[in-house]
């Protein structure tokens, strides 16, 4: 037996637990080593298909609370993700599957750098600088570290200048808008 296998789909409770509380599906490694192979990611795919195709987490880190914060995340194209940034802490995102678009912004909405990632490629946020994330293909499954704690609600700071979700003909035209500043991208 190896010790580091985990599993979201028959979870040990001694080994991983559910986030009921998360925004999105979330499971916590409570113990490690822990390991990441082909097989979790594809129970995140199962999870993600068998669960409406929600966007899904594994949390290598123990809770919310810890001090840094790695996680591996399937999340799905055709949702919005609102530009946002971190007072102290950047993102580095690593893609494992997909096509994932990355952009930073500055103060007022203008994008500054937009690309593409693919699979084996990693982009790095700063700290207090918004950025947005775009996923090309029916999903992108990217490792994601950052600091931690999570800060709640204070977490994620949102301009004014991205429209809120609830918007959905602001939000439609937003997205085309930034869909056009990705490299070899056209919609």
């Amino acid at each position: 037996m190896t010790r580091s296998r985990i599993s979201i789909l028959d979870p040990h409770p001694q080994r991983v637990f559910v986030d009921a509380d998360a925004k999105t599906a979330a499971f916590f490694v409570r113990t490690l080593p822990a390991l990441v192979d082909a097989r979790l990611i594809e129970e995140l795919k199962t999870y993600s298909e068998t669960h409406g195709r929600c966007n899904v987490r594994i949390c290598l880190h123990d809770a919310p609370d810890a001090l840094h914060h790695d996680m591996v995340a399937l999340e799905r194209r055709d949702r919005y993700y609102r530009p946002h940034k971190h007072l102290r802490k950047g993102d580095t995102f690593h893609l494992l599957e997909g096509r994932l678009g990355i952009f930073s912004f500055d103060d007022v909405g203008v994008v500054i750098d937009a690309v593409v990632i693919g699979p084996g490629e990693i982009y790095r946020t700063a700290a207090n600088a918004y950025h947005a994330i775009m996923p090309l293909t029916d999903y992108v499954i990217h490792h994601e570290s950052k600091l931690g704690p999570f800060e709640g609600s204070g977490d994620s700071i949102y301009p004014d200048w991205a429209p809120d979700a609830c918007e959905v003909v602001a939000v439609k035209k937003y997205l085309e808008m930034l869909t056009t500043s990705l490299p070899g991208e056209t919609k």
